[in-house]
């Protein structure tokens, strides 16, 4: 039975085969060509292999005779070694020139499927980013050598890279760049050739403490400028400074100026004058002072290592309200001691001061902020101003001896008696600037706001006792006239704005501005009257405040408040106020301790302690 079902299975074969095709030929295609890949191939400008997939779908079961085989072409010569199997590859070349494009045909009788292939252009070497914002190759190094005028044991360099440098007035020229630098180096003692000296070799970092040791670029006094056809267009301070000077007297300086990067470089030769003989301050000094007092700072500028006192001998010494007097003679010592204890006697301990650049060590005098002055006749400006390079003060049972190098000139300076001191350690409201009074004023004063803008911040809780701080202060616009400064407490939910009716106290109650006092670091902080010179000055201890919004964008301060003089002093102001993130010319942020709003005067020497190194 098996095998007759086979044979009857057998039989439809044997008659299809013996059948002719419906339709005979190439019309009557039994395989259907199918690329299973993409039809684009993607290559970069490097080349490499590709592949394309296929498949042959049969349609019908007949197998024609003479079946066709699949083939793959391509005209470009930049595509190659095409091999026909399971797949068909290839390889792409590299391109070496702009990008291309060319197609594989891929056959199976009159069957045929393009695939396109693309190639990128050869990758251009990018062009090396420069490492600097600013390139620029200086023409002119000039300057002046002031030896250790300003600090011992280190040369003072004060320099300019600039390209065309100064008139001969030497003054500054329009649309000119100038690196302005305060060097302070190796002291060269060598005699100056044709009226200058060489810059030393080596490496000069910026220092934003104003040191004045060798191998730093002082912060205070260094400075970027760029002027144009009629006025200084530019003029910054370094955020970072480094300057190499080589053997041969190359120069390279490295500096960032508000967030731009420059290189400055220099190969000719430098102009640095002379100056070790200018402003000398005289002959040999001997002087019998008959004054001596200090001001004492506890350890607030050397914590736990070492008591500040700022001490000063003069041969008149000051007037009732702390002024210096007209032509009268001071040397000023910023002196530190060991730990002293103020409740068992408060009086500069015993012992060889030196000075020296900075240290804060017990023992020692800070050169920075010690000087030597003469008042001129009227008593408000310097007829004489050195610093004090370099010497000893001795402090002993029998007086005081100072032997002291200034400006090339050796000064003995010696007193004998009481040297009067006062505690300033923990006065001047939270801060350490002494108990005041700090006014100026002689009179009552009417505030003038002829041309004047209010600045505003915002700090939240601030002094975390549940209400919104904000500080402001109404500004010239030119920078010239009357400022006044205001830090008050707002109420619980004003973080918007600050309207309101303000006394002025310490409480920290909603609605009041705090009173005006130094801090341990000379600032004005908190309400102050002051003009910009510096030698104006009046801080708010009682009255009140009030600012009102108008309803048409603009706001009104008024104020009617008391120094610690007693002086009435009154002002009104009406205008847009605008954040002190748009203030451009000015300090960028008006906080209280923070900011220095404005340097404590030239008077006032015993109750401030005055932190000005400005060259003299």
């Amino acid at each position: 039975m098996k095998k007759l079902f086979y044979l009857l299975l057998c039989l439809p074969l044997a008659f299809a085969a013996c059948t002719e095709p419906d339709t005979p030929g190439v019309e009557n295609k039994e395989y259907d060509l199918k690329v299973t890949s993409e039809t684009i191939l993607n290559f970069e400008a490097e080349g490499g292999e590709g592949v394309i997939a296929y498949t042959l779908e049969e349609k019908t079961r007949f197998s024609p005779v003479g079946q066709p085989v699949v083939e793959a072409f391509c005209e470009a010569t930049w595509v190659s070694e095409l091999t026909v199997a399971e797949n068909i590859t290839f390889q792409v070349a590299a391109n070496e020139a702009e990008a291309r494009e060319t197609k594989i045909v891929v056959t199976y009788g009159e069957q045929s499927v393009e695939v396109k292939v693309n190639q990128k252009e050869k990758a251009s070497t990018p062009e090396p980013q420069p490492e600097f914002d600013v390139e620029f190759e200086a023409q002119v190094l000039t300057g002046e050598y002031y030896g250790d005028y300003y600090t011992p044991n280190a040369g003072n360099y004060y320099i300019f890279f600039s390209d065309y440098g100064f008139d001969a007035e030497g003054s500054i020229l329009t649309n000119s760049i100038y690196y302005q630098l305060d060097l302070y180096g190796e002291l060269y003692e060598g005699e100056a050739v044709n009226g200058c000296i060489p810059l030393p070799a080596g490496t000069y970092t910026l220092d934003a403490d104003d040191t004045m040791a060798v191998g730093t670029i002082g912060y205070s006094y260094s400075c970027y400028m760029k002027t144009n056809s009629s006025e200084i267009e530019v003029e910054a301070s370094f955020d970072s400074a480094v300057l190499v000077v080589e053997e041969d007297g190359s120069c390279t300086l490295t500096a960032v100026v508000e967030g731009v990067k420059h290189i400055v470089t220099f190969n000719g030769e430098s102009s640095i004058a002379d100056r070790r003989e200018v402003n000398t301050g005289g002959e040999d000094v001997e002087l019998e002072a008959s004054y001596a007092s200090a001001t004492y700072y506890g350890d607030q500028y050397s914590p736990g290592v070492a008591d500040n006192f700022y001490f000063f001998l003069s041969d008149k010494g000051f007037d009732a309200d702390g002024w210096e007097l007209p032509n009268a003679t001071y040397y000023r010592f910023d002196l530190f001691s060991n730990i002293v204890n103020p409740e068992e006697g408060l009086a500069i301990p015993y012992g060889t001061y030196t000075i020296d650049n900075g240290s804060s060590e017990p023992f020692t005098i800070g050169a920075q902020y010690s000087a030597y002055y003469i008042m001129d006749a009227e008593g408000w400006d310097y007829a004489v101003s050195s610093g004090i390079t370099s010497g000893t003060v001795t402090i002993s049972e029998d007086g005081v001896v100072a032997d002291l190098m200034i400006a090339g000139a050796h000064h003995v300076v010696t007193f004998s008696g009481d040297i009067l001191v006062t505690d300033a350690s923990s006065g001047g409201g939270e801060g350490g600037g002494g108990e005041g009074p700090y006014s100026t004023l002689w009179e009552d004063y009417r505030c003038n706001f002829d041309d004047h803008t209010l600045y505003y911040a915002y700090y939240g809780d601030y002094y975390e006792v549940g209400y919104m701080n904000w500080t402001f202060a109404v500004m010239p616009n030119d920078g010239e006239g009357d400022f006044v400064q205001f830090d008050v407490l707002a109420g619980a939910d004003s973080t918007t704005n600050f309207f309101g009716e303000y006394a002025i106290n310490d409480s920290y109650e909603a609605y009041t501005s705090y009173t005006g006092y130094i801090d341990w670091d000379g600032y004005m902080v908190g309400a102050w009257y002051y003009t910009e010179d510096g030698y104006t000055m009046a801080p708010f201890v009682d009255g009140t405040m009030s600012v009102v919004d108008n309803g048409d964008g603009t706001v009104t301060v008024e104020f009617d408040v008391y120094d610690d003089c007693d002086n009435n002093i009154t002002g009104s102001w009406t205008g847009e106020m605008l954040s002190a993130d748009e203030l451009s010319t000015r300090a960028a942020d008006i906080k209280k301790a923070e900011v220095k709003s404005v340097e404590a005067p030239v008077k006032r020497a015993i109750e401030v302690k005055k932190r000005d190194i400005s060259k003299f």
